[in-house]
């Protein structure tokens, strides 16, 4: 087993997560209110699960570090590995709740469908990815829950529910017989990839919102740069160019009500900081010294 030092960055991400479902809405997709109704339930649960996989595998990557550094090893162990187990029946549970969206889409798409033909062809694409995903998460499900106990052998080397972790940080897990649990960041980073592609072909077709990839990655680049930011903030203030810095203010206060707008907001801490600097320009705006008008002397009367 080798250890995996890459910092845990699902950890850090999952509390600043916007809903993605709550940006979609109930979109009009039948005239039958009860049908779009049960398609929003079924993205909210789609998305409850996606997150419960990103929450899981947080979990095992959280573990396996703490048992590198040897810290109630035994204990850590048998919580590694029911954070595995869970880990797969989140995965199902998230393939099983897809197959009710699609058998409902499927019936929205039938002749005659008012549905777009375009919409039609970017579903088509993204629901074949999403199963060829979730296929992938099948076989461990049905050996963990119809267990045989019965051991792997590979050579002359005998075990049951051994674990190896590759240099990558993926993890192997020996389920029983030749079934064996993959725990991978490939599988859940083109999860959340796919989900977000999956809303915003929903979105192109029945909003007039922007795209969620878009906005994400604005998001995204102000909380990687955000301090980077703030020192060029602070730099334009200590050249004395108050208007540039003001300025920069402007923009970044625009682009955060934007995204909270649009239902993807900043993280709580980048928020603060953009609070604190947009205090800060008022300050400095407030207490900017005027310049002195010329007094005009009134022309005399002839």
């Amino acid at each position: 087993m080798t250890s995996n030092k890459e910092p845990n960055e699902y950890l850090s991400k999952l509390e600043s997560l916007p809903s993605l479902t709550g940006r979609l809405g109930i979109i009009n997709l039948s005239t039958d209110l009860l049908i779009n109704d049960h398609v929003y339930i079924c993205f909210s649960e789609l998305e409850k699960y996606i997150y419960g996989v990103l929450s899981q595998y947080s979990r095992i990557m959280e573990n396996e570090q703490k048992i590198f550094s040897k810290i109630e090893v035994s204990n850590l162990i048998t919580q590694l590995r029911l954070d595995e187990y869970y880990y797969v029946l989140t995965w199902d549970k998230l393939r099983r709740v897809f197959e009710i969206l699609k058998k409902e889409m499927n019936g929205l798409l039938k002749p005659p469908s008012r549905l777009p033909d375009g919409f039609k062809d970017d579903y088509a694409q993204i629901k074949k990815r999403l199963d060829r995903l979730f296929n992938e998460h099948t076989k461990p499900r049905n050996k963990y829950e119809h267990p045989t106990l019965n051991i792997s052998q590979v050579g002359n080397l005998q075990g049951f529910g051994n674990s190896i972790t590759d240099k990558n940080g993926n993890i192997t897990v020996h389920v029983g017989d030749e079934v064996f649990a993959n725990v991978k960041k490939e599988h859940v980073g083109r999860l959340y990839s796919l989900w977000v592609e999956f809303i915003d072909v929903f979105i192109k077709h029945f909003t007039e919102k922007p795209s969620t990839a878009k906005l994400l990655s604005i998001k995204n680049d102000i909380e990687r740069n955000i301090d980077e930011i703030i020192n060029e903030y602070n730099q334009l203030l200590k050249k004395g160019e108050i208007e540039e810095a003001q300025n920069l203010t402007i923009r970044l206060s625009k682009i955060e009500i934007h995204l909270l707008t649009e239902g993807c907001p900043l993280n709580k801490d980048v928020g603060e900081k953009i609070y604190f600097i947009l205090f800060q320009a008022s300050e400095t705006h407030s207490n900017k010294p005027t310049k002195p008008h010329k007094n005009k002397t009134p022309s005399s009367t002839k």
